[in-house]
């Protein structure tokens, strides 16, 4: 099934092509980062997730976590979820429209959906069956392994403003993602404000890792200080970069 989807998958993006450039690098973006979660998804099951059944559902998972953001640039030219619409919530919703899952069984169904639904959330609801709670979190970690280095494609040449969120350039800390970021906490998306709000966010990934691979990707891909280069050298800014290379180095 999951060779079956890819080659949908793939099908589908494509078909959000234009050849307009600037407007398909972005299509390309996310139908190519989709194919690399998939494939981070897989290593981290394989690592982690010891029934094969539950690998299976995972892999496809990861593979549809993204399915909305083609109508969502194609109709709005952002991949911001504030000035569009939730891509999770629409990429579970267009799983189901598709028919992508028939010839699954209901609770099947429904932790994919679980986990494609929540991927960009905050947080996982506790009403995620066991099952899903793996598979959601398999694909949340996979998610933002492939994240970093598209980040740090833009970083080292800073001319796509989407994958920033078309956020104001400065070098300051919006005060509420400063609170949130000294306890720890992911900000919450709409109290991003500037790029720097934006990076040092992704630091804090770091505590919403789920598996041991992940974090140890992390820390063996050196996604944190790849990225500290591109950060304001205040004591903020070194707190929590501390405290993140305290919980890699557990791992």
């Amino acid at each position: 099934m999951k060779n079956r989807l890819t080659s949908f998958f793939t099908d589908y993006a494509n078909r959000f092509l234009t050849g307009e450039a600037e407007f398909d690098r972005n299509i390309l973006l996310k139908r190519d980062h989709s194919l690399r979660v998939l494939k981070e998804a897989e290593a981290l099951a394989g690592d982690e997730i010891p029934d094969a059944g539950t690998r299976d559902l995972t892999a496809i998972a990861a593979l549809l976590h993204d399915l909305s953001r083609f109508e969502q640039f194609q109709k709005f030219r952002t991949y911001n979820d504030l000035a569009s619409f939730d891509h999770g919530d629409r990429s579970a919703e267009l799983t189901e429209e598709l028919h992508l899952l028939d010839g699954l069984d209901g609770d099947a169904r429904t932790d994919i959906l679980d986990a494609i639904r929540y991927h960009n959330k905050l947080a996982l609801p506790e009403t995620l069956s066991p099952r899903g709670g793996v598979i959601a979190r398999a694909v949340r970690d996979a998610d933002k392994l492939d994240i970093f280095p598209i980040l740090l494609e833009y970083l080292a040449q800073p001319d796509n403003e989407a994958v920033v969120l078309n956020l104001k350039p400065s070098p300051e800390l919006s005060p509420a993602v400063l609170s949130d970021m000294l306890a720890g906490r992911c900000p919450k998306l709409r109290d991003l404000k500037t790029k720097t709000d934006f990076l040092v966010a992704k630091l804090l990934w770091v505590n919403d890792l789920n598996f041991r691979h992940s974090l140890r990707e992390f820390r063996r891909r050196d996604y944190v200080g790849q990225l500290a280069h591109y950060l304001p050298d205040t004591p903020e800014v070194r707190t929590i970069r501390a405290a993140v290379e305290a919980k890699l180095a557990e791992a």
